[in-house]
């Protein structure tokens, strides 16, 4: 995993390596400006002119360290622009100032008009922006905003130092005005805006640049971290060559009804594909024989009494079983809210719960507190909305910030669905999946999730991980479909790249 820091965390390693370590400021600055030498240099080598826009703070001494080290290694036509008088710069930026102009770097001051660096910016083919870092906390007005407009509309190839200039490091939020980089060159480690949309699609490439803070330190500050292949295979439960179908659990699907017998269909396939041991589907008899025809590999139970009804069925279901998944098309009305609440009462192992299950839990995420078993909880982002009776609208704003609080309500594992879909645990760790396409835009993919994560929580994995290597392996699904799917995956294909996108991370062959 890859620690990701805010602004404060970020703070909070600078300090600790300077302060208590003893490493010198000016050495981190140094260091982070190779770190963007080298990717710029990696990226347009042959670019004949640079600006670099320096702005206030340590980014614009990265940015004047930039600069040197620029026409150092040879770059002749380098140009260094104050987006702020010379006397503004203080500490290490004003040193970095000086030895720019001792290299022989040629500093420009832009002055209150911003016409003589417009005119730079347009006849330059890299623009470096070092203008604001990662602790910027406000949207950007007046000349600075006008400074970054100008940045981008210039046809220049933008690289961003630590952050795009207009972005909190601490948010995927955007909030006015901000470069638009081609490559962001952050140091130590990822921030929260180079991982998380929308504020990600504003980064372009992001290189993370060794400064010398040492691993443990990050490790320590992070609470949010991105996901990796190497994760996912240390997860994923073993498969022994003299093992049988009783040592790989046994998983529950209540799902579907008449006229939405395909969302059990999807859910069971996707179980099966990821290495159930045994699925057992219970939903009303009228969709029985569809589920069947559609998934032979599975059993199926009739559900008696009402369309959303209980009976022998999932009795002998339960009995037998080592995780439970339901929700999907089960239904939202009010026998679906008590069959659902029986259910639960009645079924304390792992669980997952995901569709029509979350929207009869809205407002009521205490309900799963007092359970034994781990629960996962695939919530979109407006069925996370409604579990927390917010807006839609707010949970788009702060998707991290809501995942966290569900799953701090229900003390459950929050997979909070889409681009880049996190994970979140009752204790405040949070995860960062980075895989996935705008594929999975598509009815039924989420059924196909939660047909994933109930296979890995019968397995025996904990709803942490399970639900971590699913959205891995969902989402890398996705990807391996949209070899052949230019839009949208429809889900019952990406059911069968399920078992290639697991095949890969534990073989690490593509």
């Amino acid at each position: 995993m890859i620690p990701v820091l805010d602004s404060a965390q970020m703070r909070a390693a600078d300090r600790i390596t300077i302060e208590e370590l003893g490493l010198p400021s000016l050495v981190l600055m140094e260091m982070a400006a190779a770190g963007v030498t080298d990717a710029l240099l990696g990226r347009c080598g042959e670019a004949r002119r640079v600006v670099v826009a320096c702005g206030p703070g340590n980014n614009g001494g990265d940015g004047l360290a930039v600069a040197r080290q620029l026409v150092g290694r040879g770059l002749a036509a380098v140009e260094a622009w104050l987006l702020v008088e010379e006397q503004a710069l203080s500490g290490d930026a004003a040193v970095q100032l000086g030895l720019a102009r001792a290299f022989g770097v040629p500093v420009q001051v832009a002055g209150p008009e911003l016409d003589r660096f417009g005119q730079a910016v347009e006849g330059a083919e890299v623009v470096v922006d070092a203008l604001f870092g990662t602790g910027l906390d406000r949207p950007l007005s007046g000349r600075m905003a006008e400074a970054v407009a100008r940045i981008n509309s210039s046809g220049a190839l933008v690289v961003a130092v630590d952050v795009p200039s207009g972005l909190s490091g601490s948010s995927a939020e955007l909030s006015g005005e901000s470069i638009e980089a081609a490559l962001t060159v952050t140091f130590a480690a990822p921030k929260v805006a180079h991982v998380l949309p929308p504020a990600c699609l504003r980064c372009g490439e992001v290189a993370v640049a060794d400064i010398g803070i040492p691993h443990w330190v990050l490790k320590r500050q992070a609470r949010l971290h991105l996901l990796e292949a190497e994760d996912v295979v240390s997860w994923l439960p073993p498969r022994a060559v003299d093992a049988h179908k009783g040592k790989f659990g046994h998983l529950c699907v209540v799902a579907g009804r008449f006229g939405r017998a395909g969302a059990a269909a999807l859910a069971a396939r996707a179980a099966v594909v990821s290495g159930a041991g045994l699925v057992t589907v219970c939903l009303p008899a009228a969709a029985v024989n569809a589920v069947q025809a559609l998934v032979p590999e599975a059993m199926v139970n009739a559900l008696e009494g009402s369309a959303e009804g209980e009976g022998g069925g999932l009795e002998a279901a339960l009995a037998r079983a080592t995780a439970m998944a339901a929700g999907p098309g089960i239904g939202v009305r009010a026998e679906a809210r008590a069959f659902l609440d029986d259910l639960l009462s009645r079924w304390q192992g792992p669980l997952v719960l995901d569709a029509d299950a979350l929207t009869l839990l809205a407002g009521r995420l205490s309900a799963l507190t007092s359970r034994s078993g781990g629960v996962v909880l695939t919530p979109h982002p407006a069925e996370l909305g409604r579990l927390l009776g917010v807006a839609t609208a707010e949970v788009v704003r702060d998707r991290l910030g809501a995942a966290r609080e569900a799953a701090r309500c229900s003390g459950a594992v929050v997979l909070a669905k889409g681009a880049r879909t996190i994970i979140a645990a009752p204790d405040g760790r949070a995860l960062v999946n980075p895989t996935g396409t705008a594929g999975l835009a598509s009815g039924g993919a989420g059924d196909v999730l939660t047909g994933v994560v109930g296979a890995l929580l019968a397995q025996g994995m904990p709803a942490w991980e399970a639900a971590a290597a699913a959205a891995w392996l969902h989402g890398r699904a996705a990807e391996l479909a949209a070899e052949r799917f230019a839009g949208a995956v429809p889900a019952g294909e990406l059911v069968g790249y399920l078992a290639t996108a697991e095949r890969e991370v534990r073989t690490g062959q593509p």
